[in-house]
């Protein structure tokens, strides 16, 4: 009786640790998820606030080449000619003002006074207005790309200044400056994603949402900037920062913490039925156990106590022999419910028994060992219901040994939802058995690229009605040395000709503005050029494009 509480005891017991086990696997999972989450839109919002300026930077030393200011600058001003040439340039200034998207572009005298600008035509025109103070013009006149970003501005908006000097015979004659809103930034994303923009003082002037522009006043500590746990608005968030330092901003993004306590409460729950009914199941077991000693011992009883009593009638004997016989059927029906408990069940059985008897002994390393086999054998059976695992790991671009094959597999597992849903087939041959193919890669980063390659390659049959993608390994010697190359083939249109040249770019794209900011392809290229690998896009024979990616096999590199 002892012993079976025992058992009982060390059940509830191994069955907490299980659970306690489960509630922090968990909570890491969904923790580290989160801040995948929040890590992926930081990225998002500082490539958005990065493009939006670098893509105007240009406008200033573009027109302070122009032969045109160049000669209106040099026109004496009580002229007929400074007139005529001051109104082709407003007209020219306006024209590209509109086709760039800058709110302004603005011409200046080498002591600051505008006299040309885009808004020549409207109420508040900027010619004539002296701008010698401002710092983009100072920075711009000593020969240097004149940068500055003013927080408030009598129309609300926020701006960033880009200006260039206009040179004639290496002497400053005059300075050209762009005027780029930012409001359409937080348009954006405002929807999307909690996000805030500090500048050089701390001060927040773009947000998605305006409560956010308070953070400062909070107690919240701003300079820190890995994760941080935050009370805001009655309710718990991570917030993640990284600064920029070309405008000298900080962005910072947060999400309510409730969204991984969700998470978390699901996959408890999971864990707990499973572990509920691994107990019920063991409790079980042991309970017919006991009811087969119990009986032995009965029947050996009841056996003894008939030869004593030889005096007793027969048929007594008898009906005691049928019970003993019932009762050995029931024995026999316990084997058979034993037999078909399933192999992890019966693993952490004796895991559990060997526990208890280590426990006795003081074998407190046995016993912890025991119990880490059973913790394995839980999460085995809670795979089995269904429970999701987490991947993210911030790559710090480490070189090691990668199996092509499991690196292939696993990027087709990540957008295994994507090839399901477009009806897409994955065409693969593995590697070939008993040949192991790995090269040096950084594990990451290979996934990185395999999931773009796919993802484009399935984008690009979106007009088929029968979707195929090959996947295919080959074997390449680069300077004597062996490479193994992963192609990635489509049956989707192919890439025209005029573009294979220009296919890994930056921005450059197909695809709408909308889909993508054509970044993918890129970030692609140089990622497997850093691994001292290739990648490279041509258009198959028979249809379609292929996209090979070749890297350094491991055994070529250990042979150096």
């Amino acid at each position: 009786m002892k012993s079976t509480k025992s058992l009982l005891l060390l059940i509830i017991l191994v069955a907490s640790l299980a659970l306690l086990m489960a509630y922090l696997v968990a909570k890491k999972n969904a923790e580290n998820k989160l801040q995948s989450s929040i890590e992926v839109q930081l990225l998002q919002i500082v490539n958005e606030l990065e493009i939006t300026l670098e893509r105007h930077s240009y406008l200033p030393s573009l027109l302070s080449n122009d032969s045109d200011i160049r000669k209106f600058l040099r026109t004496p001003k009580a002229t007929d000619k400074y007139a005529q040439r001051q109104e082709s340039i407003n007209l020219s200034l306006e024209l590209t003002n509109n086709i760039s998207g800058t709110t302004s572009i603005f011409l200046m005298n080498p002591v600051g006074e505008v006299v040309s600008s885009s808004n020549w035509a409207e109420k508040e025109s900027f010619i004539k207005q002296d701008f010698s103070s401002w710092p983009y013009f100072k920075q711009a006149s000593q020969n240097a790309l004149g940068r500055h970003f003013t927080s408030q501005s009598g129309d609300g908006e926020r701006y960033y200044f880009f200006a260039r000097s206009v040179q004639f015979n290496n002497k400053v004659i005059g300075v050209i400056a762009a005027q780029v809103p930012l409001s359409a930034i937080a348009s954006n994303w405002i929807s999307e994603i909690d996000f805030v923009v500090t500048d050089n003082n701390g001060s927040a002037f773009l947000s998605s949402n305006k409560k956010l522009e308070s953070l400062g006043n909070d107690g919240i500590n701003l300079k820190y900037e890995g994760f941080q746990v935050i009370q805001l608005f009655n309710k718990k968030h991570q917030m993640l920062s990284k600064r920029m330092e070309l405008a000298n901003w900080d962005v910072r993004v947060l999400s309510e913490y409730s969204i991984a306590q969700k998470e978390i409460s699901r996959n408890v729950l999971i864990s707990s039925i499973v572990i509920f009914l691994i107990s019920a199941l063991t409790g079980l077991l042991l309970k017919i156990q006991n009811q087969r000693k119990e009986f032995r011992q009965r029947a050996r009883l009841n056996l003894e106590n008939k030869v004593r009593e030889r005096t007793k009638a027969l048929k007594r004997s008898q009906e005691d022999l049928i019970q003993a016989a019932k009762m050995a059927a029931l024995g026999q029906l316990s084997t058979g419910i034993t037999h078909e408990i399933n192999n992890p069940l019966t693993a952490i059985r004796a895991y559990a028994d060997n526990a208890g008897q280590f426990l006795k002994k003081d074998r407190l390393d046995m016993v912890e060992s025991n119990l880490h086999e059973i913790t394995k054998l839980t999460e085995s059976m809670a795979a089995i219901t269904g429970q999701l695992k987490s991947f993210a790991r911030k790559s710090k671009g480490d070189l090691t040994s990668v199996n092509i094959n499991d690196a292939i597999v696993n990027a087709i597992s990540i957008i295994n939802s994507k090839i399901v849903s477009s009806g897409t087939n994955i065409n693969y041959g593995k590697t070939v058995v008993g040949k192991t193919r790995t090269v040096l890669a950084d594990e990451i980063w290979l996934s990185q690229i395999l999931v773009n390659l796919i993802s484009n390659a399935i984008s690009a049959t979106n007009n088929n009605l029968e979707r195929n993608i090959w996947i295919n390994i080959t074997e390449i010697t680069v300077d004597s040395i062996l490479q193994y190359c992963i192609e990635i083939r489509d049956n989707g249109p192919g890439i025209e000709e005029s573009n294979l040249h220009r296919i890994f770019e930056p921005f450059f794209t197909t695809k709408p503005t909308t889909k993508g900011l054509g970044l993918g392809l890129s970030i692609s290229f140089n990622l497997a050029k850093d691994m001292n690998g290739s990648l490279d896009a041509r258009n198959h024979e028979k249809g379609g494009a292929l996209f090979t990616l070749c890297l350094p096999s491991t055994q070529a590199v250990n042979k150096q």
